[in-house]
């Protein structure tokens, strides 16, 4: 949207008589709403804390599940880019969120905090510099206040949060697979300009494990919950480390021999299958490297329940080649609860990596 600058009108005589001494009257800062539109890789099933399916959920507004948000950078526009540097600091890790009535964006209050503002704005707008300069949009998901003073290159996680980290597979450029006619790139937005648009295809960076566990004979009921998971024989296990949000990659990883997600219980009362779903870094297995699972039965002061061990037999891929936990993929491994626990099998599935659908404007 274009403002009108101000205008003096002066007599001929008093405008010579002035020009020595006076100043031009400044140019308002022009500024232009962005058409965001975001979606995320297929996956079946939906559960707190991961995010499924092609669109984001709701956010509850809770700050402490930021399931649902996403943050957006906006940086000054660069043709090879590599500093990031920030276009408007009020759009510099701008939180992103969806509503049934549409998305919603918390810009940034102050850049010495990074800290958001209270109210919400149904509109991405791009403000312009005193420069002229243009602006890439990166964006990334949950949105966390940490990647302020980090930037989009080296977020800190903590894998015991369980949060379902992810990218949009348009900030690594050049991005040479356009989704459709409107995938720009998302880059040298010009906020003196008009129709801006810019478009997230947001990729799941962590490995997923869904536990499902049945009852061979109801009635009957079991609170099933995951203790811990421990390493042994070299394996590795991640507590924390920093996410790239340009290219995907976890970096500078914190190893841990015991970890504890924040994994919800979950209630077993018939013969249908129950999921306690777990976020880890990915990883590949050695000949002997395990990963140990402790599940409880019936709360803290409950019985736990036989360990399972997840060897390297156990994460092979159909290829013959890969055994490991890749990103974006979803292992699953079957359970049958009688007083005692049988291991039914595992599968490796891989689609929530892959599209099932092309990507469309969220409903507002």
């Amino acid at each position: 949207m274009k403002r009108s600058s101000w205008h003096i009108v002066l007599a001929a005589a008093a405008f010579l008589a002035m020009a020595a001494c006076s100043k031009q009257a400044p140019v308002e800062e022009r500024s232009a709403v962005v058409e965001i539109r975001a979606a995320i890789d297929a996956a079946p099933g939906a559960t707190k804390a991961i995010i499924t399916g092609t669109t984001f959920p709701n956010w509850a507004g809770q700050e402490n599940d930021p399931t649902g948000t996403f943050g957006i950078f906006s940086c000054v526009h660069e043709d090879v880019p590599s500093e990031y540097a920030a276009h408007k600091p009020a759009t510099y890790n701008a939180r992103g969120y969806k509503t049934s009535a549409g998305l919603r964006y918390h810009y940034v209050a102050t850049s010495g905090s990074g800290s958001l503002e209270g109210e919400y704005s149904n509109r991405f707008i791009l403000t312009q510099r005193k420069d002229d300069k243009t602006a890439d949009l990166y964006a990334y998901a949950p949105w966390t206040a940490g990647a302020w003073a980090s930037g989009p290159t080296a977020i800190p996680f903590e894998t015991a949060k369980q949060w379902d980290w992810m990218y949009a597979v348009e900030n690594d450029r050049p991005y040479l697979t356009p989704i459709d006619g409107d995938d720009k790139e998302n880059s040298d937005l010009d906020p003196a300009g008009s129709n801006l648009k810019a478009a997230f295809y947001f990729r799941h960076v962590m490995a997923r494990l869904d536990f499902k566990f049945n009852l061979q004979h109801a009635p009957t009921w079991y609170d099933v919950s995951l203790v811990s998971v421990t390493r042994s024989d070299g394996a590795h296990l991640y507590a924390s480390g920093t996410f790239n949000a340009i290219t995907g990659a976890l970096q500078s990883l914190t190893e841990a021999d015991s970890i504890s997600p924040a994994v919800s219980f979950v209630r077993i009362n018939s013969t249908d299958e129950y999921v306690i779903r777990v976020l880890l870094v990915p990883e590949t297995f050695g000949s002997d490297e395990k990963l140990t699972f402790n599940f409880r039965a019936n709360g803290a002061n409950g019985q736990l329940l036989q360990p399972f061990v997840l060897t390297r037999d156990r994460v092979a891929h159909g290829d013959g080649i890969t055994y490991g936990l890749k990103a974006g993929y979803t292992y699953t491994y079957h359970f049958t609860l009688d007083n005692y626990v049988l291991f039914d099998g595992f599968t490796v599935d891989e689609t929530w990596t892959t599209p099932t659908e092309d990507l469309r404007p969220v409903d507002i």
